[in-house]
């Protein structure tokens, strides 16, 4: 068969198009799953088999996994069109924008005064150099934590501004504290011979910019540029590629400025909006064929997306016409979401649709906790995707050590987890002196800490410092007798600071205090308990938690949980996006923003484009998070979407009257009816166990077996077994039911 044949044949006409022109600058909009990777890998295939050198071809990816997966495609391409027994011994150099800025920078960094034998800093070295930094300037912890630093040197760098640019566009205090900063750090990178990740690209663009001969050398070597997910690329990597596209403009840029989502990481849609400013004569291409989704999903995703201002038009549509509607789905709380959501999946997983191909996709990664403890009532394996579950997040960890401690300062593990958190320079030496005073006599760790005066060889400071660090615990135990969990929580935080010490101007500094307040929205549940009880019992579920965690074992056929900025290139059968209320999908902070309300409604579009076949978008009349109930109007987004295309269902017969007199669009309002199939654990189990679950009934547990209920206490049980064994079981949670 003709090579060319082999590459063309498989491509619809607008990929075919996207292959074969070659020449000029070309800016491929390749929308959600058209095929973009077989359009580039193919396009490559075609450059080499119309005779263009392999060595000639760069290919730029934003993930090592997709660099590889292009590597492997390109290769069975290759062979597929080579002659028999001809190799082709020569591959086009393809990889990220810093691999590929390393192999220039081991060759070339000289010509820019720096040693070709540099170390890379990853962040944790990036960490510590920084407090290094901080340090030498005398710049106390509390006043610029390293991230908060990092954070702005990042954003320094992103924008390919020097240390110089930085002074000159410092206006505020601040702003020039952070340029020195800035001046203090590379100078100490430069001491050490080491550059770290974003030093790669904007060496590279000062290698290319002074060195006139070295960047003709790298235009002559690469003379056809592909760009992958062109959309995400920031400042620093636009004028990397432009400078070496310059020559010959044989630019290839493929992406889709509706998935542009990152530009909490730098990432600047400028960059794929003003290509054809940048490149008067360029080809556009628009893949629009869908392969992944069916027409409803896409048609309402275009109408979502649609509203943006200043996007490229572009209209996706599939071969598959027929599909199921888009639900959307009102519930009372975020209790009630997590749980209609669940038996949704069985719902599904009964009908064929196994786990591994359901997702739900939420904003934040606070949302999750509902979610994980809806999977554990109804026995549900699950997969944390780019995070951990939620208990086992070191900052809700850290928290839950300090109500350890109050209630047993004997636990020593949660007593050595927090001795220094928020930091109280309670270094390693201090504390192997107190724990060899403490086993050299006897005691253990807090008895030692009761009588720290007695202990030899600490400076007086750290004895004064350990010293307040016990009383705090001793004022803390006194408050936990007069007041509920949650109160006692709260006190717990004012008292050590943690706020300031979490949110350190860092997405994820914010995202770590959202998760304590998400805690503390969890311990609201214990405040009708006696203040030590709702200590005990809040500290019972926690540990109920894990411990079913642990239990599960996840198999191989596990649903996914992930927010919705991970999402971004996978697909699923089934789509639940959860939490579409205004506030928080749009989040709040983009409601006075209009470019971060435009990517909030690219973050939908994505979420939407995930799904195959069934998606499902879920809101609440209220709900707790963040510590704060809301009572939230439903997204905006929802109300984009046609009313043919939805079917719109809720608990609640007033919002067909509400939603017809408030929404343009005339929706179809049904009721929402209880259709999905029972619990694994039986008819009478449902979310709330009250009318069922008393002193004298008998239960099954898949772990400890049957046993009978001696007392209830709020959500908490506690239950005999036939073993002897006596557990405290959180109901809400824990995978029970009736003995027969």
């Amino acid at each position: 068969m003709d090579p060319l044949s082999l590459i063309l044949d498989p491509l619809n006409a607008e990929q075919r198009r996207a292959v074969e022109t070659v020449e000029g600058p070309v800016l491929i909009l390749a929308g959600a799953g058209s095929g973009k990777t077989r359009a580039l890998t193919h396009r490559i295939a075609y450059l080499i088999e119309r005779g263009v050198p392999a060595w000639q071809i760069l290919a730029v990816t934003f993930t090592n996994k997709a660099a590889n997966e292009m590597k492997e495609r390109i290769k069975r391409l290759i062979k597929l069109t080579s002659s028999e027994g001809e190799e082709h011994a020569v591959m086009p150099i393809m990889g990220t924008f810093h691999s590929i800025c390393v192999r220039m920078l081991r060759r070339d960094i000289e010509h820019i005064g720096r040693n070709r034998d540099f170390v890379i800093y990853d962040s944790d070295d990036q960490q510590k150099l920084m407090k290094e930094t901080l340090l030498d300037m005398k710049i106390m912890p509390e006043d610029i934590k390293p991230k908060t630093a990092l954070a702005h040197i990042g954003r320094f760098k992103c924008e390919a501004m020097t240390v110089r640019d930085s002074e000159s566009a410092a206006t505020t205090s601040i702003g020039e504290k952070f340029a020195k900063i800035y001046a203090h750090y590379q100078t100490k990178l430069r001491e050490a011979n080491a550059l770290d990740f974003d030093d790669l690209i904007l060496e590279t663009v000062r290698l290319l910019h002074e060195v006139p001969a070295v960047l003709e050398r790298y235009q002559e070597t690469w003379k056809f540029l592909n760009i992958d997910e062109y959309q995400d690329t920031n400042h620093a990597q636009y004028l990397l590629v432009n400078l070496l596209a310059k020559k010959y403009e044989n630019l290839c840029a493929i992406g889709d400025p509706d998935q542009s989502i990152y530009a909490f990481r730098g990432a600047d849609i400028r960059n794929i909006l003003e290509f054809k400013r940048d490149y008067p004569n360029t080809t556009t291409i628009s893949l629009e064929q869908n392969y992944r989704s069916t027409q409803p999903i896409l048609s309402a995703a275009n109408n979502v997306i649609a509203v943006n201002p200043n996007r490229p038009e572009k209209n996706m549509w599939s071969e598959k016409k027929e599909g199921p509607k888009i639900t959307l789905e009102e519930v009372g709380d975020e209790k009630m979401e997590a749980e209609h959501a669940i038996k949704h999946v069985l719902t599904m997983q009964k009908k064929g649709t196994s786990l591994n191909n359901q997702v739900i996709l939420y904003r934040t990664n606070a949302q999750s906790r509902q979610f994980e403890e809806a999977c554990l009532r109804n026995a549900v394996p699950y997969r944390i995707v780019g995070g951990l579950k939620f208990y086992m997040r070191r900052e809700v960890k850290d928290v839950l050590a300090y109500l350890y401690t109050i209630l047993n300062p004997q636990d020593t593990i949660s007593l050595l987890r927090i001795i220094n958190v928020p930091s109280r320079k309670i270094g390693q030496t201090t504390l192997l002196k107190l724990k060899s005073h403490c086993q050299d006599r006897g005691l253990n760790l807090w008895q030692g800490l009761l009588h720290i005066e007695m202990v030899e060889g600490l400076p007086e400071a750290t004895k004064q410092k350990l010293s307040q660090f016990t009383q705090l615990i001793l004022d803390l135990q006194l408050r936990a007798e007069e007041v509920p969990v949650s109160q006692l929580m709260q006190e717990v935080l004012d008292r050590i600071g943690m706020e300031k010490w979490v949110r350190d101007e860092t997405e994820e500094g914010e995202e770590r205090w959202q998760n304590i307040e998400e805690l503390v929205s969890v311990a609201r549940k214990y405040e009708s308990l006696e203040p030590w009880t709702s200590l005990t019992s809040f500290l019972e579920e926690v540990a109920l938690v894990s411990e079913v965690d642990k239990l599960d074992q996840v198999r191989d056929d596990a649903l996914t949980l992930m927010t919705v900025h991970l999402c971004k290139g996978l697909e699923f059968e089934s789509v639940m996006i959860a939490g579409a209320e205004e506030g928080i999908f749009p989040v709040s902070g983009s409601l006075f923003d209009r470019e971060q309300l435009e990517e909030e409604r690219r973050l939908m579009y994505v979420a939407m484009t995930r799904a195959k076949k069934h998606l499902r978008i879920m809101h609440a009349r209220s709900r707790i998070l963040w510590g704060n109930t809301q009572s939230n109007a439903r997204s905006r987004f929802l109300d984009d979407i046609p009313s043919e295309l939805v079917e719109n269902v809720s608990d609640d017969i007033l919002s067909r009257f509400s939603w017809g007199s408030s929404s343009k669009k005339k929706s179809a309002i049904e009721p929402f009816r209880q259709t999905f199939d029972q619990s694994p654990w039986g008819d009478d189990m449902n979310q709330d166990h009250e009318t069922d679950l008393e002193p004298g009934t008998r239960i099954n547990h898949p772990t400890f077996g049957t046993g009978t209920i001696k007392s209830v206490r709020g959500d908490i049980l506690e239950v005999e077994f036939e073993s002897g064994k006596t557990k405290h079981l959180a109901s809400n949670i824990a995978p029970i039911s009736l003995a027969p």
